[in-house]
């Protein structure tokens, strides 16, 4: 079993990074916001506009999953948002968007001049 675990990031770093993300990936069933950084951390968030208490921690425990079967997206400051349709996308699916979004924020670092 993978045992992956990452740092969460503190309040004031979540906000900071959806005011102003270097990247932003919007997919349909999260939206993935990026910041460079030497530190891995990552955080899951599900807003109360999806629905009740189980339907979000469903929705949050989905995409942490299939970020952990992913591996380590690589060093930076991520924050995964989870959609809607994560809650009845198949988990194969789910896993492919994450993934796609992962590897076009690391594109962006490779092109950007920083």
């Amino acid at each position: 079993m993978l045992s992956l675990k990452w740092d969460p990031l503190k309040r004031g770093q979540i906000q900071d990074i959806i005011d102003n993300p270097a990247r932003k990936i919007s997919l349909p069933v999260c939206v993935i916001f990026y910041k460079p950084s030497t530190d891995v951390k990552i955080s899951f968030l599900v807003g109360r506009k999806l629905g009740k208490a189980h339907d979000r921690n469903k929705i949050r425990r989905r995409l942490k999953e299939a970020v952990r079967l992913l591996g380590e997206p690589g060093p930076g400051l991520w924050i995964v948002m989870g959609r809607l349709p994560a809650l009845h996308a198949g988990f194969d699916q789910l896993k492919r968007y994450v993934h796609e979004g992962f590897i076009k924020a690391r594109a962006w670092e490779i092109r950007s001049p920083h």
